[in-house]
């Protein structure tokens, strides 16, 4: 069986612009060295390439043939890399959506919107501020804080608005 995480990395190798100019320069090169089998052999003669042909035609075969596969690989993981980040950010917008439709999470951007362009402590534990955090909407904005000897299992941190959510509760107070 084939480790999942290793053609994950070959993908990702291949897929790197450096590694795909790199392969289209030597893909390019053997095509335009493979192109001289079709020029006459008198040319091939006068410009001294008819021994260089004769004896390392096949490795700049091997090298056209092998570069354009390598192309190809690269070009379908590219693709599906785009793909895949296109669903991401799909579905990273529509749950910054979510979060706006919801009650309470709505509630904590109206808080911070009012107290903008003020930081707003708010508690770190909590499910929402976490959930507003990690979609990009509000943003820790130290990681430092008192801590009262009452509220050690849930301190309060402070985060600030982010100009998307400060964008999209503008539309919204319209």
């Amino acid at each position: 069986m084939i480790n999942t995480s290793l053609v994950e990395k070959v993908i990702d190798f291949l897929s790197k612009t450096i590694n795909t100019t790199i392969i289209a320069a030597l893909f390019l090169t053997s095509a335009f060295i493979f192109a001289f089998n079709f020029v006459p052999e008198e040319t091939l003669e006068r410009m001294n390439l008819l021994s260089f042909l004769n004896e390392y035609n096949y490795i700049v075969f091997i090298a056209l043939v092998g570069s354009f596969f390598i192309l190809v690989i690269q070009g379908v993981a590219g693709f599906l890399k785009r793909k895949k980040d296109k669903e991401f950010a799909a579905f990273y917008k529509e749950q910054q959506e979510d979060l706006f439709n919801d009650s309470y999470a709505f509630q904590i951007l109206e808080y911070m919107y009012e107290k903008h362009p003020e930081q707003v402590k708010l508690p770190i534990q909590n499910q929402k501020v976490k959930l507003l955090n990690q979609y990009g909407l509000i943003v820790l904005a130290g990681k430092e804080t008192l801590a009262e000897w009452y509220n050690l299992d849930d301190p309060h941190f402070p985060f600030v608005l982010q100009p998307i959510a400060e964008k999209k509760l503008k539309e919204i107070k319209r």
